[in-house]
């Protein structure tokens, strides 16, 4: 259960309770606020994207030996994300008004690829063609542009967005094994990627009151009217 503590840094959650402290921080956080968290996984789970059909997630658990794995529908877009040993982070920043969504994921994964470079991990920008468009999309299928990619094109991070007034939610996931390091290596590379971006430090504080929305919104994302929206 979600604990009203700035513990929640650090705190392991399932995947109801991450997609509900994600929205919380979203929907909480002041103007122009940077808030960057890295998840901490309680168990192995997978997430699908707000437009997909819970039956395609279920196939790809049962392809990936992750049946019986927490399944949840997130609130941004995107395709099927396996979290089986990935480095799963989102941030809240402002989405400045005339700013498409395909030039903030650029800038983003730009940021992050400096972070990545300054740290000595090899990547780079995916300017090739992606796999479509797909209602079954699984994430790390095929990279799309402006993902970030390793040796021989294998994807290492994508994410998806979503956006309220001025401020926007980016949730992310990077396969550590493709870029041959540790989680705990690439955390600081994402931060100080962020910090190239916004030119400032994100917040990774979890306040109070954010962690007791996240309580109530848990509830939610637990839920068949929210995760059967859409079967098929």
């Amino acid at each position: 259960m979600l604990v009203p503590s700035l513990e929640l840094t650090r705190a392991r959650l399932d995947a109801f309770e991450q997609m509900a402290l994600d929205e919380a921080v979203f929907l909480g956080a002041p103007e122009g606020a940077l808030i960057l968290r890295f998840y901490r996984w309680k168990a192995r789970a997978v997430t699908f994207g707000y437009f997909q059909p819970r039956t395609a997630a279920e196939l790809a658990a049962r392809e990936r030996g992750l049946s019986g794995c927490a399944l949840v529908r997130r609130a941004t877009g995107g395709g099927i994300v396996l979290h089986d040993g990935d480095l799963t982070f989102s941030l809240v920043f402002p989405w400045e008004r005339l700013s498409p969504p395909a030039l903030v994921y650029r800038r983003i994964h730009r940021g992050i690829l400096r972070g990545l470079s300054q740290a000595g991990l090899a990547a780079r920008l995916w300017t090739g063609p992606g796999p479509g468009a797909s209602a079954h999309k699984r994430c790390f299928e095929g990279a799309e542009p402006m993902d970030l990619v390793g040796r021989g094109g294998r994807k290492v991070l994508g994410g998806a967005l979503r956006r309220r007034g001025g401020r926007g939610l980016y949730q992310g996931s990077l396969r550590p094994e493709a870029l041959g390091a540790a989680p705990g290596e690439i955390e600081p590379a994402v931060a100080l990627g962020v910090r190239e971006v916004f030119g400032r430090e994100a917040q990774t504080r979890i306040e109070s009151e954010w962690a007791l929305e996240a309580r109530r919104l848990a509830e939610k994302y637990r839920s068949r009217e929210w995760n059967d929206r859409r079967l098929t």
